[in-house]
């Protein structure tokens, strides 16, 4: 993407576009999406002079170190590992949260919705979906078996007919005591998550948290 050179005004705090200015500094390069802001609030003017081309980021590799900080603890987990942990999390994302590691996409918070009219066992294509059956009449959907540990999806009841979930042999869930004796999504408009904790084969083991009875 082509950059452009900017004139800094008197208007300008200490930081432009998201880049912190260093005292004295009078010209800033900036791509034409990260000056459209800048410019609308006068803190920068055209140069019409072409800027240096983008580095392009280099390929991640899983052994690259991130440095995150929160609430004042630093931590530095491998690029590896923060996929892992941003896949096993994603259903705590906002939906409009994107995850991006050196220009790469770890994660789009852009839920994929997947809706049915019928019972069905849920397929590959409904890994981290959320799956919405929709019909006046009961329905099932069935867990399979052979989703590998991490793998979630939300069920959401969007029918007035009830919605229960049926287990693909070898598959089992483990319901907290409270729950032992929940079927099903209980009501309309209410969803659930299930998590694959454990899978030793075709043994998936699943957890579920939320709205069920």
């Amino acid at each position: 993407m082509a950059t452009l050179v900017y004139d800094i005004t008197d208007k300008a705090g200490p930081y432009i576009a998201g880049i912190r200015l260093t005292p004295g500094q009078t010209q800033i390069t900036l791509t034409a999406e990260q000056a459209a802001y800048e410019l609308d609030q006068g803190t920068i003017t055209p140069t019409g002079l072409p800027g240096p081309s983008p580095e392009t980021p280099a390929p991640v590799l899983a052994t690259d170190r991130v440095e995150m900080r929160r609430g004042g603890l630093n931590t530095r987990p491998t690029a590896a590992e923060l996929a892992a942990f941003v896949q096993e999390q994603r259903h705590l994302l906002s939906t409009d949260s994107d995850v991006d590691l050196k220009g790469q996409r770890l994660f789009n918070g852009r839920v994929r919705i997947n809706s049915y009219t019928a019972s069905l066992t849920l397929a590959a294509a409904d890994k981290g979906a959320c799956v919405i059956v929709t019909h006046a009449a009961a329905r099932s959907f069935t867990l399979p078996a052979d989703w590998a540990v991490g793998d979630c999806v939300v069920v959401r009841r969007g029918g007035a007919g009830a919605l229960s979930w049926a287990l693909e042999t070898g598959a089992t869930l483990a319901l907290p005591a409270s729950k032992a004796g929940h079927v099903g999504i209980a009501e309309q408009h209410e969803e659930a998550l299930f998590k694959v904790v454990s899978n030793a084969g075709a043994a998936a083991v699943w957890a579920v948290s939320g709205a069920t009875s």
